[in-house]
């Protein structure tokens, strides 16, 4: 075999691993999910999504890959139908009816059938089977600048033939054939130089078809005569672009990363790229992370309702905040969801990212940090038809001790431009009082456009400025690491401004390329005192699409008094430093007495040493919300440990009223029924928690008494 024939035998590789899929070893699967992998997308399917699915385990995970495999090349994924998967399916059948009639295969496992399921139909197929001086030949010529989408050349041949006359229609090739292959009664051989023979055999079939010469010489239309294995080179990339058309442009990260546990079923197989990034800032009485998303438009499901012309989008946020060493402790969970929807006349916006952002107030320490958002679309009240993906931020933060005496900076946020605000001063991710922050998580920038820096000088001394200077990062290779600096500029780290210090600097005519910018705090004689550096990127377009949609998920409101304290306490109780948990909680009824959630988990832990504060806490809240669980349990146990017997009875009844009975309210409500004297009904109540429990000692040490 030549090394042109090797050549073209290696790009034809990838055409047999689908082919012969079938015959190699498989797990256990479901016979429609078999033929799903086998027949129905076995030429354009991806290696990456093929493994992924082989290796899935149970059939709602493959039913659940296999909707997100059509989600990934839906052209309008605003519309119910799948323009794509309906097209390929027809062009299966058509291959089945068409191309299988004269062998003993189904039509999409000929190489007619293959090559129609990949490309379409032909713009012209000339049929040459009655000739009698080629063999059966079939020329295909594509004309279809569309395909340039899809990595492929808008014009080509394909050529099909019955080798020696006999056999199935198969594809013929320049190298492995030659042109004298087509040919009945080719030119006697010509010794000396193979070119007078491929000359020769070109001649004879130019006179039936100059189409038909062309096309068995190269598959490439822009090649030429030239006669020689050069030719080579074009078909056989031609054939690799047609081979790799199916995956053209197509985010096949998905099957890649399963994030079981993290998303439902319906998302698993729906992850999409996206840039994020949080910083650990000071805020209302400690530090919290502030976090952004961007989620590309390209990446994003909008279903169009056609009822009101209206375009929309449900996001949904879920935060966890774990301890790196014990993932059983969860210092902090949340979900919030968020409804999108823009008119016809809005619709501009779908063509710009989506930013989501939030803020969470987290106590000193180390830990790992998960916000996953999910975007749901549904054209239709059929849950059959909503598009579903969800993209992921997850790393390790690292939250410092307060301290109120070294100077410092904070780490720097790069945004895309801030502003200042009327109304209230809030506290919202990236948002500190009137002061709002456009966060840029991706780190770049058009050229000639404005960089805007937050880096917040603390505990700086009398006197002391804010100096940044822009330079070219010299590690990168990048063209501007050849310019010297010529961005800087400096401010007064202490004075009166709207929330924190944000700088901004004109890039001006920056090349495109790779830069620093660093912020320095330095003291009255120009000392350094702290500094901080975080590189970005300047892109040489003139412009890039930023987020219209700036939408807040997942955030806990400082104005809400008393809400960052007790989500510390809570935290302190989950890495088990109860008693920084019991001032937090301390602190959180104090700066809101109104804040129910913090008077339950403050009464918790009273419940032991001082059980009349935990009723002095709840009993107020029982009397306004009856209805609230573990406002009427604690309320009920912490009278129980009074001796408050009367009292205890009706809160330890709606709590049995409100959720199902565990043996410890069944025993405090039969501690309370004994003391009041009715045994009947306690009882009743123990033989209750001694079938759910039986070895509970509280309920064997009553039921003996």
């Amino acid at each position: 075999m030549t090394r042109f024939a090797r050549l073209l035998a290696g790009a034809g590789a990838a055409w047999a691993i689908a082919a012969a899929a079938a015959a190699a070893p498989q797990p256990e699967m479901a016979p429609r999910h078999r033929s799903w992998l086998e027949e129905e997308v076995v030429y354009i399917i991806s290696e990456t999504e093929r493994r992924a699915f082989e290796g899935l385990q149970g059939e709602d995970l493959r039913d659940a890959f296999i909707e997100a495999f059509w989600q990934r090349r839906d052209p309008n994924p605003t519309t119910p139908e799948n323009e794509f998967r309906e097209e390929h399916l027809a062009r299966i059948a058509y291959a089945n009816e068409f191309y299988g009639r004269d062998t003993g295969r189904a039509g999409w496992r000929t190489d007619r059938g293959r090559f129609h399921i990949l490309l379409g139909p032909p713009r012209i197929k000339e049929d040459f089977s009655h000739s009698n001086f080629v063999y059966p030949v079939e020329l295909w010529f594509y004309n279809d600048s569309t395909l340039r989408e899809r990595g492929v050349p808008p014009f080509f041949y394909l050529l099909f033939f019955r080798r020696f006359g006999a056999g199935e229609m198969r594809l013929y090739s320049p190298v492995e054939d030659g042109m004298q292959a087509l040919l009945i009664a080719p030119e006697p051989f010509i010794q000396g130089d193979f070119r007078l023979r491929e000359e020769a055999a070109y001649s004879q079939l130019a006179e039936i078809s100059p189409e038909l010469a062309a096309a068995a010489l190269s598959f490439r239309t822009d090649e030429g005569v030239s006669f020689g294995d050069l030719r080579a080179f074009g078909t056989i990339s031609l054939l690799d672009e047609i081979h790799r058309s199916p995956t053209f442009g197509v985010d096949v990260s998905y099957a890649e990363r399963f994030d079981f546990g993290s998303v439902e079923s319906d998302y698993l197989f729906n992850y999409v790229g996206s840039e994020g990034g949080w910083h650990v800032l000071p805020g209302p009485g400690g530090y919290y992370i502030h976090w952004a998303i961007e989620i590309p438009a390209e990446s994003l499901f909008v279903a169009r309702d056609p009822a009101i012309g209206r375009y929309g989008a449900v996001f949904i946020a879920s935060i966890e905040i774990r301890a790196p060493e014990d993932p059983e402790a969860l210092l902090y969970e949340d979900r919030a969801e968020s409804f999108f929807a823009v008119s016809e006349a809005e619709s501009a916006a779908l063509a710009r990212p989506f930013r989501f952002r939030g803020v969470v107030p987290v106590i000193p320490g180390v830990w790992d940090a998960q916000i996953i958002v999910r975007n749901r679309a549904c054209p239709s009240r059929d849950e059959d038809e909503c598009r579903r993906a969800y993209t992921l931020l997850a790393g390790v933060i690292e939250v410092p001790e307060i301290q109120f005496a070294s100077p410092a900076l904070t780490p720097p946020v790069l945004a895309y431009g801030s502003e200042l605000l009327g109304g209230e001063p809030l506290y919202r991710g990236y948002r500190f009082g009137r002061r709002r922050l456009f966060p840029n998580p991706a780190g770049v920038f058009a050229a000639g456009s404005a960089l805007h820096l937050l880096s917040e000088p603390l505990n700086a001394p009398e006197g002391s400025v804010v100096a940044w200077t822009i330079r070219p990062d010299e590690t990168s290779g990048a063209p501007g690491a050849e310019i010297a600096p010529s961005v800087e500029g400096e401010a007064a780290a202490r004075g009166d401004r709207e929330g924190p210090l944000v700088v901004s600097s004109d890039l001006g005519d920056l090349p495109g390329g790779r830069y620093l910018a660093s912020v320095r705090l330095l003291d009255a004689g120009g000392a350094e005192l702290a500094a901080e550096v975080v590189p970005f990127a300047i892109s040489p377009r003139a412009s890039l699409a930023r987020p219209l949609v700036d939408g807040g998920l997942g955030e806990i409101r400082p104005e809400v008094l008393g809400a960052p304290q007790l989500a510390w306490a809570r935290q302190w109780e989950a890495v088990g430093n109860r008693p920084m948990a019991v001032a937090l909680a301390e602190a959180a009824v104090a700066a809101g007495p109104g804040l129910v959630a913090a008077r339950e988990l403050l009464a918790a832990f009273r419940l032991e040493d001082d059980p009349a504060a935990a009723v002095e806490l709840l009993a107020p809240v029982f009397v306004a919300d009856p209805d609230r669980y573990q406002t009427a349990r604690r309320l009920g146990e912490a009278r129980v440990r009074v001796g408050d017997f009367a009292g205890a009875v009706e809160p330890l009844t709606r709590a049995l009223e409100l959720r199902p009975p565990d043996a410890d309210l069944l025993v405090f409500l039969a501690t309370s029924r004994l003391a009041l004297g009715d045994e009947a009904a306690a009882a009743q109540l123990l033989d209750q928690a001694f079938a759910l429990d039986p070895e509970n000692e509280a309920v064997l040490a009553l039921r003996r008494r």
